[in-house]
């Protein structure tokens, strides 16, 4: 638990001492045939709420994503897509989502209720130095049933392909070419 300094910070009442926990446990990775062939989604009733103060912010109340992600395993899939309290695609349960329609890329606004992941960022940043079109605005639930591409981000699985949604395919149940150059140019931009 932490009130200290940020862009956004709360203040919170003055009660003593806070108290840190820090949990160390081993790193595992998506196996390399997870990248190859991406990953099921599905959308979940779990919401984000993007006039809460906690929106946008990394916080350690992460129930509502716990909740998530048992009803997308319910599905068959392996991540949650959560939509935010207007009903358009906010993010997933531990990562931030991207869409590709006509080799343009969207990506939920910051306003929509999203954690601005780091990767995310990267990735608009890579977009544009590859020239990919690239837009932080509203996603309905349509863009991303009908996208040619989808993928998810963050710091630990980096970009990882998104090839059906709730059991219908995103493009042609495989990852796509934006996908795997941005991918590409993340890779050599972080030395892996």
């Amino acid at each position: 638990m932490t009130a200290g300094e940020g862009e956004r910070s709360i203040s919170l009442p003055s009660s003593g001492p806070l108290t840190t926990v820090i949990v160390a446990e081993e790193l595992v990775l998506p196996p390399p045939h997870v990248y190859e062939n991406g990953i099921r989604a599905a959308i979940v009733d779990a919401a984000r709420n993007s006039r809460s103060p906690l929106s946008g912010l990394k916080a350690i109340g992460y129930i509502e994503s716990l909740l998530a992600r048992s009803q997308a395993a319910g599905a068959g899939a392996e991540e949650a897509v959560m939509l935010n309290e207007r009903g358009l695609v906010a993010e997933c349960s531990t990562s931030n989502i991207f869409v590709v329609t006509s080799g343009r890329l969207l990506t939920p606004s910051v306003e929509g209720g999203i954690l601005p992941g780091i990767t995310r960022g990267v990735v608009l940043e890579l977009a544009s130095s590859l020239g990919i079109e690239a837009s932080e605005c509203d996603v309905t639930v349509a863009d991303l049933l009908d996208a040619d591409e989808a993928f998810i981000t963050n710091s630990i699985i980096e970009i990882l392909p998104v090839v059906a949604v709730d059991g219908k395919p995103i493009g042609k149940w495989e990852p796509g070419e934006v996908t795997a150059s941005l991918s590409k140019g993340y890779r050599e931009l972080v030395g892996c």
